[in-house]
């Protein structure tokens, strides 16, 4: 689904007010991390992330439309992203961009719960006591931290491509694979080689257990056929 942000002139009040038009939410993050880390200094100091859906530039340094066509800062994304100008302010016209229903920033180092896409009443579920499994779950539920792995990414917004462990908040436990049967647990060793983009498809619950003689949690997996999950 497509997906929106404004961008306002901080050296005006009127002019060069723009709506980004992103292909997804995914592809905003990306256009994000290569605008935030490019080597052109002008476009780094101008632009600046307000929240996920409010950019602001500084014009007198640089215009965030030229992003997509200037070498160095973001022009792989000239196909996926466009700006639409808005009427200056004496125009008294401005375009209302859509709100998610449920919308989440994912902000390397924040903790979250982690539930289904398709069915967001089942969480992960990590009850420590008694087993390492992390189970699925529609009546429980654990805190995790999600963070990119290297020095100084804390409060980065985290892309499909990023390394990342995900751990208890509770207890230093991170999330692992038992490699003989895909089952993920915690263990004091995070999983090497854990990238963000496993929540859209690397991860699956298995049939649901019997506890006192009543379908109860699953047993989460890691495998190649998994399901969506986003953070919450």
């Amino acid at each position: 689904m497509v997906f929106y942000a404004y961008v306002k002139n901080v050296s005006s009040n009127s002019t060069y007010r723009y709506v980004i038009v992103f292909a997804s939410r995914a592809v905003a993050d990306e256009w994000w991390r290569a605008v935030s880390t490019s080597s052109v200094v002008k476009f780094t100091e101008s632009i600046r992330r307000i929240n996920a859906q409010y950019y602001t530039h500084d014009v007198g340094q640089a215009n965030a439309a030229d992003s997509l066509t200037t070498a160095g800062v973001a022009t792989q994304f000239l196909g996926k992203v466009f700006f639409t100008l808005q009427y200056d302010l004496g125009g008294r016209i401005l375009s209302i961009i859509p709100s998610p229903d449920h919308f989440t920033d994912h902000i390397s180092g924040n903790s979250f719960f982690i539930r289904s896409k398709v069915s967001p009443y089942q969480y992960w579920y990590c009850p420590l006591q008694g087993t390492k499994a992390v189970y699925v779950s529609s009546t429980e539920r654990t805190r995790f931290r999600v963070s990119r792995n290297g020095s100084g990414t804390a409060g980065t917004i985290m892309i499909g491509s990023d390394e990342i462990a995900i751990t208890l908040t509770t207890v230093s436990q991170s999330i692992n694979v038992v490699p003989e049967s895909g089952q993920v647990i915690v263990s004091n060793a995070p999983k090497s080689g854990l990238k963000f983009s496993d929540f859209l498809g690397k991860f699956a619950a298995g049939l649901p257990l019997y506890k006192d003689g009543n379908l109860g949690r699953s047993e989460l997996f890691y495998t190649e056929d998994g399901e969506e999950w986003e953070l919450a």
